[in-house]
């Protein structure tokens, strides 16, 4: 008997057609937990060091945790595990809404896929019936159209999609894949470009099953607490409120928010008034419809976007709105705060299939290299890219979902993209290993430089970021740290932090925890106690940590195994040099927390 596991694992080869049903193996999910751990592993053992990420050895794995698709609270979230196509390095991107319990409720743990299609195809899971369809009539459309025509053809809205846009079809290596009708996107490591070179469209899945849980009443008493620490607590009143953007006028204001390419005020001011402009509460009201909610979670953070007016309206409106992230590197990292801008930017990216974070990113190194004279109109195709050119990044998007024009070199990322252009185009991409950097500046935090810098993915805030430790002050003895590490510009301990949270955070995302309720599940280990009514282990809070610790370093093995060198472990120079005024004019001190996060991680 399977406890929160549905203890099976679909096999899939495009090349071959042939499906094929096998057993979880147990043993994998005691060491790994599950999701990316557990998908991590398969990964490590069975793509060799050779395959590139467009090579069909190459796994493209969905996969669930433990806890998704139970009544615990903030637990609906999946994985896409991969070879990444944009850096190279293990590749992983996590998302909620509803597909990962759906997937569970058909039965399975995971999906694998390998090989490549000759043809667009997609998956059809019906419970047990599991076929491959042809999907060329949803070729070319983008992640919005493709999940309602799917839907639509099958005659059956209780189907969840996850499908890629004309951005994952044309391998930008920053492609998401979308889902929850094209809002939710597992979006960082190109996941959907891989998807893409498969030609594999999308996956459709129904399920009519249970995940039987060990201790149900048990599970329901730990969850009647959550529920109630959720009905008393600020912080989660903040986020049903004012959602992920409810930070960010204070990020904006303690420089942790990007501006300018992480150039801050040297090529003008983002403060507190601008801010405002875009931000919640501020100019966000204008966008913002209403809020709702992943699976089983009654914060309901995400918001529900209006179409907007004027010349950057939306298509239509009831649509997946901003998120923090978005809001900052397609707003104020570009220098824009016109929040009807930043809704048409956001919306875009999910009906192509775009990773915000990258996409902002890149824009908004392309606008600095323009500022700087590297580029100019006749690189660009004639656009202006200066900083605030809304109308300018709303054409690069088109640009670059679609490979056309300057666009096709910005598609490969922005490392890729800067030894293309050359002229010293490398000093401005704000990338690690590859992957561009998410809106949080290591300046403002120490224990995100050897986060950023160590982190085997490349620069994700998903990973573990001790930004929310060192700004507030809190403490999270549950998990070994029992001090008030304030002073976010000290380097005191901060190796200690980022190690610690990394390790906590890598068995919330395994067992398939949203991150954003740690630590607002409160104390009283909460986590542990839901997590052995589900499975009926008897773990602790520091087999939790082992565990957490056991999959950061199969993702760092993942990597040494594929040639990823120890030179790759950096920040870009402008970190290291250029002070972030914001942050008492700090700069990462990464000699000082570098050797401290290497002796504890025992990395050689």
């Amino acid at each position: 008997m399977w406890f929160g596991y549905r203890g099976k694992i679909v096999r899939v080869n495009l090349s071959t057609k042939k499906i094929s049903v096998e057993p979880l193996n147990k043993q994998l999910v005691k060491e790994y937990v599950g999701c990316v751990g557990a998908a991590g592993k398969i990964l490590y053992d069975e793509v060799p060091a050779w395959a590139g990420a467009f090579d069909p050895l190459n796994l493209l794995i969905f996969t669930t945790g433990p806890v998704t698709g139970t009544m615990v609270q903030s637990a609906g979230r999946f994985s896409v595990v991969t070879k990444s196509p944009l850096t190279g390095c293990f590749g992983d991107a996590s998302a909620g809404g509803f597909f990962g319990p759906m997937l569970k409720f058909a039965g399975y743990d995971m999906i694998i896929f390998t090989g490549v299609s000759e043809k667009p195809v997609y998956l059809y899971v019906d419970d047990e019936n599991i076929e491959l369809r042809d999907a060329s009539a949803y070729w070319g459309k983008d992640a919005r159209e493709c999940d309602r025509m799917i839907c639509g053809d099958i005659g059956d809205k209780r189907f969840e999609v996850a499908c890629i846009g004309p951005a994952g079809e044309n391998l930008v290596r920053y492609a998401a894949i979308m889902h929850d009708d094209a809002g939710r996107a597992a979006a960082r490591c190109g996941v959907g470009a891989v998807m893409g070179y498969k030609r594999l469209k999308a996956l459709a899945v129904r399920g009519t099953g249970k995940v039987e849980v060990a201790d149900p009443e048990g599970l329901r008493r730990v969850m009647q607490e959550v529920l109630e620490f959720y009905n008393t607590a600020a912080i989660v009143k903040r986020l049903r409120d004012g959602g992920t953007m409810a930070g960010y006028i204070t990020m904006i204001s303690i420089g942790d928010s990007p501006t300018y390419n992480f150039a801050n005020e040297q090529f003008g001011e983002f403060d507190q008034k601008r801010a405002e402009k875009i931000g919640w509460p501020g100019g966000f009201e204008k966008i913002l419809e209403k809020n709702s909610s992943c699976y089983m979670c009654a914060i309901g953070c995400r918001r529900v976007s209006k179409a907007g007016e004027g010349k950057y309206a939306l298509k239509e409106g009831s649509v997946e709105g901003v998120e923090y992230e978005s809001l900052s590197m397609l707003g104020s990292d570009c220098g824009i705060d016109d929040i009807y801008a930043i809704n048409l930017l956001n919306d875009l990216c999910n009906r192509y299939g775009l990773d915000t974070i990258s996409t902002g990113a890149t824009i908004a190194f392309a606008m600095e290299c323009y500022e700087r004279g590297i580029l100019d109109k006749g690189d660009t195709d004639g656009l202006e890219l200066r900083f605030g050119n809304a109308d300018a990044a709303i054409e690069l998007v088109h640009k670059i979902a679609k490979r056309e024009g300057f666009g096709n070199i910005l598609a490969e990322g922005s490392r890729r993209a800067a030894t293309l252009i050359g002229k010293g185009a490398e000093y401005y991409a704000m990338h690690v290993k590859g992957l561009e950097i998410p809106a949080h500046d290591p300046r403002a935090f120490q224990g995100g430089g050897p986060h950023y810098a160590c982190s085997p993915v490349g620069a994700d805030h998903m990973e573990g970021i001790s930004l929310f430790v060192e700004f507030s002050g809190q403490k999270f003895p549950e998990i070994g740290l029992y001090e008030d590490y304030g002073d976010r510009t000290s380097t005191e301990k901060k190796a200690f932090i980022a190690k610690t949270i990394e390790d906590w955070w890598a068995f919330l995302t395994a067992a398939g925890w949203c991150l954003l309720v740690n630590p607002r599940y409160g104390a009283e280990n909460r986590f542990i106690r839901a997590f052995n009514a589900v499975t009926g282990e008897n773990i602790t809070i520091e087999d939790a940590l082992k565990a957490g610790e056991r999959i950061y370093n199969l993702k760092r093995a993942f990597n040494l195994k594929h040639g990823i060198s120890r030179e790759e472990d950096t920040l870009p120079q402008r970190l290291l040099k250029e002070p972030n005024r914001k942050s008492n004019n700090a700069v990462v001190y990464l000699d000082k927390t570098m050797p401290e996060y290497l002796k504890l991680r025992k990395w050689e």
